[in-house]
């Protein structure tokens, strides 16, 4: 018996783009259930899709990410002190203003006076004694007088008002707020989506996949053993017929 063993090529992925044809139907069924059942297996690969590195995020309070090529980056990091001194400002002001003001005032003052009084008497036995400066022309004055209140003002220092700076001292906390650099070291990850890894339903899909592969093994298993067996039967009824028809061929030719 011949066998048409022409086969196409395959591809660069070594698979074939055609059918293969071995010129038996058993053998080309069993060939078409393994090509399904690759086909199967690959079709149920997890997909694996790459994504690009991510950068460094940058934060709306930070500054801009600055990339550095050099082998060594020194980077500088300060902080703030807080300095307290002490200067002279001008405070309130004190004034002391003196004015003369007038206070109406009174006191009591004894005055004297003197007036001259005339009057007639009788002679003491002394002055009728004496005649002498009598009967002649004289003329005599006496003039009378009194007082006054006289006034007139004196100064003198009552009180002092001074002026002067005491100086004092008083404790003060000063609270303020100061800024210094903290550095944090940040390195960067690979993302969920980076990894090459199967979505989230793929695991569930993936295993009733197998097992539906699985199944359809067994069953490509079970139809392979009854197709061999069957080929197995076809094949010795070829090989009986064969034989039958040489042997009558041989009987003939003996007859003959």
């Amino acid at each position: 018996m011949a066998y048409d063993t022409n086969t196409t090529r395959g591809n660069a992925n070594g698979r074939s783009d055609t059918p293969v044809s071995t010129g038996i139907p058993f053998w080309d069924m069993m060939l078409s259930f393994g090509k399904a059942s690759q086909q199967a297996l690959s079709g149920y690969a997890p997909q694996v899709s790459y994504a690009p590195r991510p950068e460094y995020g940058t934060r709306s309070d930070r500054g801009a990410v600055q990339h550095t090529t050099s082998n060594v980056e020194v980077i500088p990091v300060g902080e703030e002190t807080l300095n307290v001194g002490t200067r002279l400002v001008a405070g309130e002001t004190t004034r002391v203003r003196r004015t003369v003001v007038e206070t109406p005032v009174e006191q009591g003052v004894s005055l004297r006076e003197e007036r001259v009084v005339v009057e007639r008497r009788k002679p003491t036995a002394a002055s009728a004694a004496t005649t002498q400066g009598i009967l002649t022309d004289a003329a005599f004055e006496m003039s009378d007088s009194f007082e006054v209140a006289d006034v007139w003002k004196s100064v003198r220092v009552t009180e002092e008002v001074v002026l002067r700076r005491e100086v004092t001292e008083r404790q003060e906390t000063v609270r303020d707020t100061v800024r210094r650099d903290e550095v944090v070291v940040e390195q960067a990850k690979r993302s969920a989506s980076a990894l090459p890894q199967a979505s989230k339903s793929e695991p569930a899909h993936l295993a009733a996949d197998l097992e539906t592969a699985a199944e359809r093994f067994e069953t490509n298993a079970g139809q392979q053993q009854k197709a061999l067996a069957t080929l197995h039967e076809t094949l010795n009824a070829e090989a009986g017929a064969t034989k039958a028809e040489q042997n009558d061929k041989g009987s003939n030719s003996h007859k003959g």
